[in-house]
């Protein structure tokens, strides 16, 4: 940060103080050996690991040094929050005491006015096959965020991230997915159609039309008349979308969902 602060083009903000997962920083195994014999694929699906550190405070310290370096005005976190590890409960006070304290120093001095976070999906057997947690947790994340904002006075955003046409995603859970954003009253802007991307899990389901966790199919969406079908539910508000979502909805045998998108 130090060497930052003296570049000519710095003018006192850092726009992202984060990696992939933003708040996975010094997490690690508490047995490292249990880690090696360890067979799963993820640390934090289908469940959060009793091994898994989750120890906020080496962030936090991170944080509060990269605000005091002399020059450094704002310093926010622009995505990759894992708001499910916020939201867990570790069974340890110091810890839970971190990740209340941690999420309170993002919401309330790292945020630029827009914090986007990526729940990706609403449908549980869609968020199964992206290894994503539940998509209430998402309505506990963004409960606690706007707290947190009524209490310091501050008018932020959470902006959730979709993705449409996932292996396993059909036109209903799409269809799904749109009104349970509507309700939350979200017009949707991050989002995005999927895209193969090498060595996932994803791709090899994209590629094979098989999970690979359990040998069972999955509905691919390949075609671009099949990824149009999923991606215009993200544009349920939009006038020249809706005719061709009700168009779809009754041709699925849904025409019950009209409703739900048309009411207010």
């Amino acid at each position: 940060m130090e060497a930052v602060t003296r570049m000519p083009d710095f003018h006192g903000t850092i726009s992202d103080l984060g990696g992939p997962s933003a708040n996975m920083y010094a997490m690690h195994g508490r047995r490292l050996e249990a880690c090696r014999r360890c067979t799963r694929p993820s640390c934090i699906f289908p469940a959060v690991c009793a091994n898994l550190n989750g120890d906020l405070r080496p962030l936090l310290a991170v944080y509060r040094k990269v605000l005091a370096v002399k020059g450094v005005r704002h310093a926010y976190v622009g995505s990759g929050v894992r708001y499910d590890l916020l939201l867990h409960d570790w069974h340890d006070d110091d810890l839970n005491r971190a990740a209340a304290d941690y999420t309170r120093q993002l919401v309330c001095h790292h945020v630029s006015g827009r914090l986007k976070v990526a729940p990706e999906h609403t449908c549980d057997n869609v968020l199964r096959l992206m290894r994503k947690p539940s998509f209430d947790l998402f309505h506990s994340f963004k409960r606690l965020f706007d707290q947190l904002n009524r209490e310091a006075g501050l008018r932020q955003q959470v902006i959730p991230y979709f993705i449409s046409s996932h292996p396993g995603c059909k036109p209903l859970d799409m269809a799904q997915l749109a009104i349970a954003t509507k309700r939350m009253d979200f017009q949707l802007e991050q989002v995005q159609d999927f895209t193969p991307t090498p060595m996932t899990t994803a791709t090899t389901m994209f590629a094979t039309g098989y999970d690979p966790e359990t040998l069972q199919r999955v509905y691919v969406a390949r075609t671009a008349a099949e990824k149009q079908a999923q991606r215009m539910f993200f544009f349920w508000y939009k006038p020249e979308e809706r005719r061709r979502i009700e168009a779809e909805l009754r041709r699925m045998g849904r025409p019950d969902l009209i409703k739900q998108l048309k009411d207010r």
